[in-house]
């Protein structure tokens, strides 16, 4: 019988005190030992100046498949970069650390991978469950901006905080961006970089790559650290960013993708 792939699991940690004393990494872990393929939990430190540093280094030191990585303070982008970067299974996982999307559905994830799909997009569609309206106008809106500045395929939510790519995509698209970087200079405060998943979206599309969306569980975890209208006005400047370097030619180099057998 062939060998089942591995998988690595990227979860991009700033200032998440809140959700780690919530027990969220003993729910991942949990599932991580409860599956054989798990290969790895990937803690990514993105600078964080609250008491997320210890926390994770303490449950790491007590858990075998999971690790912490320390990085500067880039953002949410810099730090699912550096994890990709450093992940060795054969699949790559990133998800949120307040897990609104549960760990467990990477099992939705997984056999559109298995069938060879080479990035596969976890999708809330319309669902927002517990989301407050303006944070559901807003997402609204970015859509209709993202559909008119970058065009990303067939792809509806381009911004669900859960996807999962074989290693060796993901690290090429990763080593390809231009506008998220994973040598970004130092951010400030808290910023998920909303138009990173779009430029990686763009680039597997560009590449050749088989997108899949699949439908997956989300429930809205509310959070002061993140300024919803600030992330908008980055989120659009992100979207015209990634259209002017395409209008200049930034992305020419990035050839198809290499296919490789489906595990």
């Amino acid at each position: 019988m062939p060998e089942t792939p591995s998988v690595s699991i990227v979860i991009p940690c700033y200032n998440e005190e809140t959700n780690l004393r919530a027990g969220v990494l003993e729910r991942v872990a949990a599932y991580v030992e409860s599956r054989g393929y798990c290969r790895e939990v990937l803690i990514v430190d993105d600078g964080s100046d609250d008491d997320s540093t210890a926390i994770v280094a303490d449950f790491a030191s007590r858990h075998q498949r999971v690790h912490l990585l320390k990085e500067p303070h880039r953002g949410k982008a810099g730090a699912v970069i550096a994890g990709v970067l450093a992940a060795t299974g054969d699949y790559v996982l990133f998800c949120d650390m307040d897990q609104a999307t549960p760990v467990e559905d990477l099992e939705r994830l997984l056999p559109y991978l298995r069938d060879g799909f080479d990035v596969v997009v976890g999708s809330r569609a319309e669902q927002r469950a517990g989301a407050p309206v303006i944070r559901k106008i807003m997402a609204r809106g970015f859509v209709e901006l993202r559909r008119l500045i970058v065009d990303v395929g067939d792809v509806r939510d381009t911004q669900c905080g859960f996807k999962c790519f074989r290693r060796s995509v993901a690290q090429t698209l990763c080593s390809a961006l231009r506008v998220y970087r994973g040598d970004a200079a130092q951010a400030r405060g808290a910023t998920v970089t909303a138009g990173f998943d779009v430029e990686l979206l763009y680039l597997a599309r560009r590449m050749g790559c088989r997108i899949a969306e699949v439908p997956v569980r989300w429930q809205y975890v509310g959070t002061k650290r993140v300024d919803p209208v600030r992330e908008s006005w980055r989120g659009l400047r992100g979207l015209l960013a990634i259209r002017l370097n395409d209008l200049r030619g930034q992305y020419r180099a990035i050839g198809p993708a290499r296919r490789q057998k489906a595990f």
